[in-house]
Order: structure tokens, then sequence, then C-alpha cells
């Protein structure tokens, strides 16, 4: 456990100096006294090397994660040997896995596997993150980080995903669709992400979605009949359902904690919400035009991530299902609290999230072991 908070404080002190950097340099700007350019370019270098900690932690593990061994003893043998007829990697990580092992061996498959789903995440923080310590905090303390360690094929899909709604917001849909494609050859369940485009267009107000979470709970039994024939037609997760993923497990910590969340966001827009800052224009790409789209988009993915933590007892393996879609926390979080009002405020609301936050992180993390990254180990 220690290793990880010292790579998260390092990091943490990389994205903290590249806001630093960011904000004096607009300041000191006004009055011509720095080469903005030369300062952006140095607050860019910055947040890239917050990301440096992470990827050696990641390509340094010895048997951290569940698929360790197996990805070691098992599926890259086999796929090296010819034999894909049953493991059906996607074509984008057959290639990442023959050039990693013909350059160095299974090390250089865990870094290159992380310096990609790392550069996407990262890229989403450059596109759409208006705080990027508070982004990395929550990937660190929402477990994504630990997650990927274990799910690295899938979680390449969401990091692809994450960085896609970029194009979302600019209402590029042959790029959103394009770029899932790139998500979709690293790992099938990209395919989920494909109907979320619309998500930009529909406006829930607060209660009605609240409700919504409600109402899909209390019918559950009758959902997972849904699921079953909708992944029974398309063929994507069928595998999982009446298998040994199909155990009923309620996953009370995720429920609890993404209702959590949306009443979080849901207060936050009824009672808090200001003017946007210009300083959110100024530092992503999100414009006055498109800041409608990433409302919907942020709000609305948080509202898929409680259903699929209120069906998590008919939903296989649902907690990746879960964290596929609360994924966008990463960026809304430090979105919304730019936009609270009232400084005293929103420091008591960063405050709140962010021990929300350090209990999942325990919860799921230190006293469970969520994908068996602990004890963590060196090569």
């Amino acid at each position: 456990m220690l290793i990880y908070l010292l790579m998260f404080i390092v990091a943490e002190i990389f994205a903290f100096t590249a806001e630093y950097k960011k904000y004096h340099s607009k300041l000191a700007n006004l009055s011509g006294a720095v080469d903005l350019t030369a300062s952006q370019r140095q607050a860019s270098m910055l947040l890239w090397l917050s990301a440096v900690p992470f990827l050696l932690i990641a390509a340094l593990r010895y048997r951290v994660g569940t698929d360790y061994a197996t990805y070691v003893e098992i599926q890259i043998p086999q796929l090296l040997r010819g034999v894909d007829y049953r493991l059906k990697y996607e074509y984008f990580y057959q290639v990442l896995i023959k050039f990693g092992m013909a350059v160095g061996g299974y090390q250089v498959v865990f870094f290159l596997t992380h310096l990609v789903l790392l550069f996407f995440v990262w890229k989403s923080f450059k596109n759409l993150s208006t705080d990027y310590f508070i982004s990395i905090f929550v990937f660190m303390f929402g477990c994504y980080f630990n997650l990927s360690l274990n799910i690295m094929r899938q979680f390449i899909a969401m990091a692809v995903f994450l960085f896609a709604i970029k194009y979302i917001v600019q209402k590029q849909p042959i790029r959103y669709f394009g770029t899932m494609i790139v998500g979709f050859l690293f790992h099938k369940t990209a395919a989920i992400f494909v109907p979320l485009y619309l998500l930009g267009k529909i406006k829930v107000k607060e209660r009605v979605s609240l409700i919504l979470v409600l109402v899909i709970g209390i019918f559950s039994s009758q959902i997972r009949q849904l699921l079953v024939w909708i992944t029974n037609v398309t063929g994507i997760y069928a595998s999982y359902f009446d298998s040994r993923y199909d155990v009923s497990d309620q996953q009370w910590n995720l429920i609890l904690f993404n209702l959590a969340i949306l009443l979080v966001y849901s207060y936050m827009h009824r009672f808090l919400i200001g003017k946007t800052p210009q300083y959110v224009y100024d530092r992503t790409i999100i414009t006055p035009e498109s800041e409608e789209i990433f409302n919907n988009v942020l709000y609305n993915l948080q509202v898929v991530a409680a259903l699929a933590a209120v069906l998590s007892s008919v939903i296989p393996n649902s907690t990746r299902i879960i964290f596929m879609f609360s994924i966008g926390q990463i960026l809304y979080i430090p979105y919304l609290l730019q936009r609270v009002k009232d400084v005293k405020t929103r420091n008591w609301i960063s405050f709140g999230l962010m021990l929300m936050y350090i209990v999942i992180f325990a919860r799921l993390i230190w006293m469970n072991n969520l994908g068996a990254t602990l004890p963590y180990h060196f090569i």
C-alpha cells in the first residue's frame, strides 16, 4: 500500500506544479511578463510527468492483479504459439503483445499496455479536466488505477472512451465512432460505449434520474431477462451469464457510493452551481455553446453507473460494468467544483468528496483487495 501512496504523492506534486504554472502564466501574460506558449508547454510537460509514477508501478510489478498469472502463464504463451481460437484477443492487443514479447518480454507488454491506457486518460485530462490535481485524485482513490492493473485490455477501452468524450462535446460523431473502433480493437467491451454518443442529446432532470434509479432497482429481475436477450443477440458479454461470474453479488459498496455521487451531482446542480468561470473555457475544449452537451454526457454517465450498481445482483461480473460508466467522475468532479459559487462551500464539498473517495478506496482496495493488487511486488 505504501508504494501506491508514494507514487500518488509524486504524481500529485507534478500535477499541482502544472496547475500552478498554468494559472500564474495566465496572470503574468496579461502584463506581457512571460511567453504564454512556452509556459503552457512547461505545464503540459509537468502534466505528462505526473503519469510516469503510475506507468512505472504498472510496468515493474510482479504477480500483482488477478489477471497477471493468466496473461503470463496461459494467454500470452498460447497466443505466441498461434492458439488464439479460444482467447479471441482483439487485433491491436495481439500486435502489442507480439511486439512487446519480441522486444523484451512480459514486462515490456505490461509497460506498453499502461503506456497506451495512461496516454488516453491523460489526454482526456488535457482536453476536459479543469483541475489536474483533482482528476488524478479521483483516478487513484476512485480505484481506477488499481482496476487497470487487473483488467488491462478492458481498461484501455475505458480510457479510449474517456478520451473520445471530446468528440461528443464537439459534435463530431464520425471521429467518436472511429475512436471507439480503436477501443474495440483492444477490447470488445468498447462496443458498450458506442450508443453513449446519444447521452449528449439527453437532458434528464435530477429528480427524474433519482426516481429512475429507484424504479430500475425494484424491477431488477425483469431487467436481467432483457439483458440476457440483448447479450445473446449481440454476442457481447453473453458468455458471462450463467458462468462462474454470474454469482448474484449485490455490490453494496458501489451501490451506496455511486448513489451518493449522483446525489452530490444533483444537489450541486440544484443549489450550488453558478456562472462558469472563464478559466474553464481557457483551459479546456469546453465552450459556452458545448457546455450543455458536456454536462449532459457526464451527468447521464453517472446515472448509468448508478443504474448498473443497483442491478449488480443480476449483472455478471458487475464490478467491471459499474466502473466502465463511473469513470466519467474523473472529469466531472473537478468541473463541478470549479462552478461552485461560494469558495467556502466549494472547500467543504471538496473535502467531503475526497473523504468519500478515501473511504471507497479503503473498502474496496485496502480491506477487500479488489483485483488482488495488494501486496505490491517489484520484479
